[in-house]
């Protein structure tokens, strides 16, 4: 599987990526606008892994731009907490969008990925 890893956290991104590369092709980024810019080129990503809150473009931002491109496209959020501008992405996208609490165990995203692909 092809994964988007955005998060304006460097420690999150090189964890997620060491931890998926094994089994996934992973593309990295720190900043939400430049992921942005990088999918609007490359929509092949079979999914997204995203912060919420990250300085520059939003999680929700992010979100909302990537499903004008793409309304099909699989999405994990993770963050530390929830705000209501991701409750209502929730509810808008539900299909498409899961969630993980921070910090993000292996099993709970191994469980996510599995659930999200079916």
């Amino acid at each position: 599987m092809k994964i988007l890893i955005i998060d304006d956290e460097f420690i999150i991104t090189d964890a997620l990526g060491s931890y998926l590369k094994e089994n996934h092709e992973v593309t990295l980024f720190n900043d939400s606008q430049k992921a942005f810019n990088h999918y609007e080129q490359n929509q092949h990503f079979n999914l997204i892994i995203t912060d919420f809150l990250m300085p520059n473009l939003r999680g929700d931002e992010l979100i909302e731009k990537v499903l004008k491109i793409n309304s099909n496209q699989l999405i994990i959020v993770i963050s530390g907490f929830f705000t209501k501008q991701f409750s209502d992405i929730l509810i808008k996208f539900n299909a498409n969008i899961r969630m993980i609490d921070k910090p993000i165990e292996p099993k709970e995203l191994d469980l996510a990925l599995e659930t999200i692909q079916q």
